[in-house]
C-alpha cells in the first residue's frame, strides 16, 4: 500500500496486489516486484512524501517513507 496526503490534507492510500503465496513456519519467502508509479484518473503522482507498507494476512507492517522528486 502506498500512502500520501491528498490536496485537502486527508490521507490517501493506494493498494496494489503483490503476490499470493503459502509458506510454512520458518520458511523464507522472497518478495520482489517492479512497480512503476503512474498517474491515473483516480491517483495523481506528484512530488512529495509518500510511505509504503506491506500487509500480510491482514496484518500491516511498519511503513517506510520515500520521496518523489520532480526531475
Amino acid at each position: 500500500m502506498i500512502a500520501t496526503a491528498g490536496q485537502n490534507g486527508q490521507p490517501r492510500e493506494k493498494v496494489s496486489f503483490l503476490r499470493r503465496a503459502t509458506a510454512e513456519p520458518g520458511e523464507e519467502l522472497r518478495l520482489a516486484k517492479a512497480h512503476p508509479l503512474r498517474s491515473t484518473t483516480r491517483w495523481k503522482v506528484s512530488p512529495g512524501s509518500y510511505s509504503l507498507a506491506l500487509q500480510v494476512n491482514g496484518r500491516r507492517f511498519p511503513s517506510v517513507a520515500f520521496t518523489v522528486l520532480n526531475i
